[in-house]
Parts: structure tokens; sequence; C-alpha cells
């Protein structure tokens, strides 16, 4: 069996590997009191389904680096997927930061439609309006903060295309010298 060239002919394209702005985080945890003496139950936060959400820079809505677009109730609290704009320079600033571990905390902005208060004073948040989740350094639920950031190293990806087309070439090279 003779393989001709135009039959080993094929073509391979990698997506970017790259840090494409990619962050998850817990953006509230549900039952846990905060320190504004304020709690939010697990029902606090509907009809987000389909929803984009800003992603802010310390609650300034002058600073919007990114969106948040999926959102999950779960583990105990209201979990959100999004993506830094990595246009912005702000957003690739708080990149940086959140790579290196320096911030790590999520914080929410939001609007009471009810609530409750319990006997010890403490307030209980059963729905609210969600307006924007914050990147912060010091969130005032805790437990909540960024779980993820995608920190894909774009050379790191080159190098392994290269290593594959590499890996190709001498399988080929190999099958020719076989069918001879």
């Amino acid at each position: 069996m003779t393989i001709t060239r135009d039959e080993m002919d094929f073509e391979v394209r990698f997506s970017d590997v790259g840090d494409n702005g990619e962050v998850e985080g817990v953006a509230v945890r549900f039952d846990t009191t905060d320190t504004y003496r304020t709690q939010f139950a697990p029902e606090a936060f509907r009809g987000l389904e389909g929803r984009s959400i800003p992603m802010l820079w310390a609650h300034d809505p002058a600073n919007v680096i990114g969106s948040w677009s999926t959102f999950q109730v779960r583990d105990g609290g209201l979990t959100a997927k999004g993506k830094l704009n990595l246009e912005v320079a702000k957003a690739k600033e708080v990149r940086a930061m959140l790579k290196a571990n320096d911030i790590s905390g999520l914080s929410i902005g939001f609007r009471t439609m009810k609530d409750e208060r319990a006997a010890n004073g403490i307030r209980r948040i059963t729905e609210a309006a969600l307006h924007e989740i914050s990147i912060v350094a010091f969130p005032s639920v805790p437990g909540s903060g960024v779980t993820r950031v995608r920190t894909g190293d774009y050379q790191a990806g080159r190098e392994s295309a290269a290593a594959f087309i590499a890996a190709v070439r001498n399988a080929s090279t190999s099958l020719q010298g076989n069918n001879k």
C-alpha cells in the first residue's frame, strides 16, 4: 500500500489557549452573616437565566471591566461565570492582580425587594434584584470570592502545537519509509 502526499495532507487548527479573561466565583454565600449584619436566603436571587450582569471593579460604575453571564444556585451560594473585557486597561490590571493572588473577593450590588428581621437584629434578604457583581479586595460576605481564573499560557499552547506537528511529521515519515 502506497500513501500519496495528497492523502497525508491535512489541517490542524488550535484555538487560542491563552487567557481569555474567564472568571468564576461565588458571588454571595447564603445563610452567612456579612459585615452589615445581613444574610441572603437561597431563594433571594431568581430570574437570572439568560441575563448578563456588569462586572465592576470595587462597585465603581465608572470601572466596568467585563460581564457575568452564567449563574447557578449551588453549594450554599450564588455562583457566577463571566469574562473580563481584556480590551479595557482596568480589566487587564484586575486580571494581573487575580493571577498573582493579590485579590480574590467578590461582592454584589443589589436592591432589596423583600427582607425580614430576626430577633437578634440580623436582616435576612429573601428577594433581591441583582445589579452587578464586583471584584474586590475585601468581600463583605465571608466565603464569597473568585474560585477560578483562566490562566492559559499562549506560548505553552504554541509549543504544544509545534510538538504535535513534529510528531505527525515523524509518524508520516515513518509510514512513508515502511511503505516503500
